[in-house]
């Protein structure tokens, strides 16, 4: 993984080294439509088709994400529960790469099975945060970590 968060931008990196807060704070974070809303431009892709199925994705559709598909959390031969955060393979062959973070922060990438439902849940919850009402200005990630931190006024 250290070679891949090199290519990530501070705003992916955040987003990984946050994805445990945000999943703790899972209920707050989702009654706020300007947290839910706020965009995680992360590069997860298919072969073929880029990363055309998952654009617009939010804070909102990881952690409906993480909560709806069991194969979004790992749990390794130690116990370790892994969030992934970031995948990307075939949809014809099922290869594929996910990147993953546990409790503690520790990064890591591995591979899962039964990746096209992995992927497929990530886009149908994508299409359903696209249809939904959106605020005006959702907040930034950093903006949204910043209120779970109480640094702002609510």
């Amino acid at each position: 993984m250290n070679k891949r968060r090199k290519e990530l931008t501070p705003e992916q990196q955040l987003f990984i080294e946050s994805a445990w807060l945000l999943c703790r704070n899972r209920e707050r974070i989702l009654r706020d439509p300007c947290m839910a809303y706020a965009p995680i431009n992360m590069p997860n892709g298919l072969m073929y088709c880029g990363d055309k199925a998952f654009k617009g994705a939010t804070i909102g559709v990881y952690l409906d994400w993480w909560q709806e598909c069991e194969k979004a959390v790992v749990t390794d031969e130690d116990g370790r529960r892994k969030l992934i955060v970031c995948f990307g393979g075939s949809m014809l062959s099922g290869w594929n790469k996910c990147h993953m973070v546990d409790e503690e922060g520790l990064a890591s990438e591995a591979r899962v099975q039964g990746f096209p439902t992995l992927w497929h849940s990530f886009s149908r919850i994508c299409h359903r945060y696209a249809d939904g009402e959106k605020p005006e200005q959702p907040y930034c990630l950093e903006e949204v970590i910043c209120r779970l931190a109480g640094r702002y006024e609510e």
